[in-house]
């Protein structure tokens, strides 16, 4: 076949596989009328009402963990006698040096006497407790806007580990499991087919998950992306920021001398890959998800340029580190969660191609070496420098201007694969805290929250002086699953289908209808 022959033919094909992908991506819908993750239309009054959706919802993961007793969790006479809970590092004589206590560090943060080491929420979990805000949540305590928006809400799981802790996180399913998916990959499908949504098909994505620098995949975070049972068309978009970031180029397609031929070469054998799927070469080709999934990298492949201006050089660009460091810390070179938030913030508020979901997953400005917030040893000078710095972060971007995060409309959510055990490490030299996802929080700001809350409660047992976990166990509590449905709820979406969760992943119900009631009143707290 000559050239002209080939790129004729080629483009025939090529121009049948859009209009097949367009169709993939509109219409995979079964014998349902609505796009997935529509809700039933006899189930139309549980939903929420419409100005209390939110348009789109930023994830803010702390890798690593946060501990909730010295931030959003804080009850300051816990532990008092003990060095447990929000005192685990108060002065303590022959214990910690001025520069691991919990008071010095305070000071080294540069807050002093202006600040007190807690501040009454004025919110009260399940038990009647009240609450404080912790010394690393300074950032935050002059923003009522902030603040009066903000429910917490206590969770709990059993796996220890960073590497099933974090696809439980991200999907509310345990590793393994093959239903496992991304939050984002939901939100990503059910924009693309719904247009009464606000969504529609469309050749940039709707979800995003930021990476803390190129080649980071520590911990099964990858997780944020798996697509389960979904078609590939819903995957999110990984985007590794870091400083001088070749994606731009990338997306530009410099690579191939001639990218007409590379795609007429490529759409060519996709014709033939195609003619495989039919009976003797004839007829319309079997459904296959293989092949669907095929046609989408294809097509994503050729559209790539339209990203370019969303994802452009300058949304790369380094931001250096504070100088001198927050809070005594070490020196960093570059402000990776500013440079996160910049590109998220960017991405939801963009007139073209705004994003519905973007999960941030933050490593702090001066990673823990064990990783992120993983802060097993040296916990108050990893937690006074990290946690202080990305809650201005998110700070930072929060607000009615241009370019900012509306609370009206933007829902945010502060979440964490586990918390950090009410007692110190036993091991090195007890100067950091260990893994517990038997009773921890995640903070839902904006959307539909619209006055302070809290939701569950944890066990305090005064008489527990030993540091064998005896306490600190959530009694009310949300499940993983149960927290990835009520984002979907304060999206506008129907939780339950074969691909997301099922009515026995909301506990002590027996129906959907009470499942879904039991997310939108008690969890999200939205009657």
């Amino acid at each position: 076949m000559k050239r002209r022959g080939f790129l004729q033919a080629a483009g025939t094909a090529s121009a049948a596989a859009a209009v097949g992908v367009f169709s993939i991506l509109k219409f995979p819908r079964g014998a349902r009328a609505a796009g997935w993750g529509a809700w039933p239309s006899d189930r139309l009054a549980l939903r929420l009402p419409e100005d209390r959706i939110a348009t789109n919802v930023l994830e803010v993961q702390l890798n690593g963990g946060m501990s909730p007793w010295d931030t959003f969790y804080t009850v300051p006479d816990w532990g008092l006698d003990v060095g447990r809970y929000f005192n685990q590092f108060a002065p303590q004589a022959g214990v910690f040096g001025d520069e691991l206590n919990r008071d010095d560090r305070f000071a080294a943060c540069g807050y002093g006497a202006a600040e007190p080491l807690t501040v009454p929420l004025g919110v009260a979990d399940n038990n009647g407790v009240q609450l404080s805000l912790g010394p690393w949540t300074v950032p935050w305590r002059a923003r009522p806007d902030i603040l009066e928006r903000m429910r917490i809400v206590v969770q709990r799981h059993d796996n220890v580990a960073h590497e099933g802790a974090n696809p439980l996180c991200f999907t509310g399913d345990r590793l393994g499991q093959p239903r496992l998916a991304g939050l984002g990959t939901a939100v990503q499908r059910y924009f693309t087919e719904n247009p009464e949504a606000g969504g529609g098909a469309r050749t940039t994505p709707y979800s995003y998950v930021l990476y803390p620098g190129s080649g980071y995949a520590q911990a099964n975070t990858l997780s944020a992306s798996a697509v389960g049972f979904h078609p590939g068309s819903a995957r999110p978009l990984g985007v590794p920021v870091s400083a001088n970031s070749p994606l731009s180029a990338l997306l530009a397609r410099t690579g191939p001398g001639d990218p007409e031929t590379f795609d007429a070469a490529v759409s060519f054998y996709r014709q033939q890959y195609e003619a495989r799927f039919r009976t003797g070469a004839l007829g319309s080709p079997t459904r296959s998800a293989e092949l669907a999934n095929y046609e989408y990298a294809n097509f994503a492949r050729r559209h790539a340029p339209d990203l370019e201006s969303i994802l452009s050089p300058d949304q790369f660009e380094s931001i250096p580190g504070p100088n001198p460091p927050a809070c005594g810390g070490i020196p960093a070179g570059q402000d990776m969660p500013r440079m996160q938030a910049a590109l998220a913030a960017n991405l939801l508020t963009r007139a073209d191609g705004q994003a519905r979901f973007v999960t941030w997953i933050d490593t702090g400005i001066n990673p823990h070496p064990t990783g992120g917030h993983d802060n097993h040893t040296l916990h108050t000078a990893y937690a006074a420098q990290n946690i202080t710095h990305t809650l201005a972060a998110i700070a930072g971007i929060i607000g009615t201007g241009p370019g900012q995060l509306n609370l009206d409309t933007t829902m945010i959510i502060v979440n964490t694969e586990f918390g950090r055990t009410p007692h110190r490490q036993e091991q090195a030299g007890q100067t950091g805290t260990n893994h517990w996802p038997w009773g921890y929080i995640t903070l839902f700001i904006g959307g539909p929250i619209r006055s302070a809350g809290c939701y569950g409660s944890v066990d305090y047992r005064p008489e527990a002086a030993t540091t064998d976990g005896v306490d600190g166990y959530a009694i009310d509590y949300v499940t993983p699953a149960e927290n990835r449905m009520m984002v979907m709820e304060a999206l506008g979406m129907y939780p339950f289908s074969s691909q997301s969760f099922a009515v026995g992943d909301v506990r002590g119900v027996t129906d959907e209808e009470n499942a879904a009631r039991r997310i939108r009143d008690i969890y999200l707290g939205v009657t």
